[in-house]
């Protein structure tokens, strides 16, 4: 009778699990990528992403990666978050238009267009619209810390971009390095910069399309300090000490502003590491941005994987 009760609970807590898109295992390791799919169009100029799905029946949760390159350069080629799409999650990497051609707020605008394609597309891609996380390094990082903090403000939302009927809110941010407070970049910097971030030629003015001390009213829409709220969803942050580009006090202070609402957040530094710096990549800094996004994302573990980890 015990032997029957047991194989029952196990059946029942692996049909709870599929059921709610969290299947026992992760997938198989395998995933298939779907290049160049059109999510928005500005100017006649289609805005493309990349998807990677883990093959297996889904739904799979779904992290948006977000590329740096200081707002005027990089591309969708998925960076550190590509790594997650053989344990079990599909990862969208996404271009958005940039700077000085496209100012602030269409980085943004781009982002959450692409975050409400996706869900709008979930069924099709065995995508899982309600789990949704994104991450961001420098740029990237600071977009997604704008996506993480803006999910009700319409000024933002870009709904010309399609899909209005869509949310563009995300359950989980992963931030790295990216600036928080573009005023006060210059005067945090280290000395390893000797130009000023002020000036009208360094991206956050081209950003911004003005020089930035020059619109501080403007550029204050683009901190995501200024949009906190106790809803927010949990964020990682990572950052490092030695950073000559993006101050570390930028994420301290992102990290006080969530924690001063309440709002679920971890800050990682590393203590000898730059901007973009390889140690990034080392396993444990790598486990804890898993370890995260198991947490946040795929949810509780069924009991025979959690005790077996």
């Amino acid at each position: 009778m015990k032997t029957t009760f047991a194989v029952l609970a196990a059946a029942l807590l692996f049909a709870t699990a599929a059921f709610a898109g969290n299947p026992p295992t992760p997938g198989t390791g395998t995933f298939t990528t779907i290049e160049a799919l059109e999510f928005a169009n500005v100017d006649d100029k289609p805005l493309l992403l990349d998807l990677r799905i883990p093959d297996g029946p889904g739904p799979f949760p779904l992290i948006v990666y977000l590329h740096s390159g200081a707002w005027i350069t990089g591309d969708r080629s998925g960076g550190p978050a590509i790594r997650q799409a053989s344990r079990g999650y599909a990862v969208a990497s996404i271009e958005y238009r940039l700077a000085p051609q496209y100012v602030w707020p269409a980085q943004l605008e781009d982002c959450k267009a692409a975050v409400r394609w996706l869900r709008a597309h979930a069924a099709q891609y065995r995508l899982d619209p309600a789990r949704v996380g994104v991450f961001g390094t420098s740029a990237g990082g600071h977009l997604a810390a704008m996506l993480g903090t803006t999910a009700d403000r319409p000024e933002f939302e870009g709904t010309y971009l399609g899909n209005p009927q869509q949310s563009s809110a995300v359950k989980a941010v992963i931030d790295m390095y990216g600036p928080t407070d573009l005023l006060k970049l210059e005067d945090q910097k280290l000395p390893c910069i000797p130009l000023d971030g002020n000036a009208s030629y360094m991206p956050p003015s081209l950003l911004m399309g003005c020089p930035i001390q020059q619109c501080k009213e403007k550029t204050a829409t683009a901190s995501p300090l200024n949009y906190v709220t106790r809803d927010d969803p949990p964020f990682l942050i990572m950052q490092g000490m030695l950073d000559c580009l993006v101050p570390w006090q930028q994420s301290q202070m992102l990290d006080d502003a969530l924690k001063a609402k309440g709002v679920d957040s971890k800050i990682v530094y590393l203590l000898t590491a730059g901007h973009s710096d390889k140690q990034f990549d080392e396993q444990k800094y790598k486990q804890m941005v898993s370890d995260f996004l198991d947490e946040k994302l795929r949810g509780p573990l069924p009991l025979k994987r959690r005790a077996a980890r």
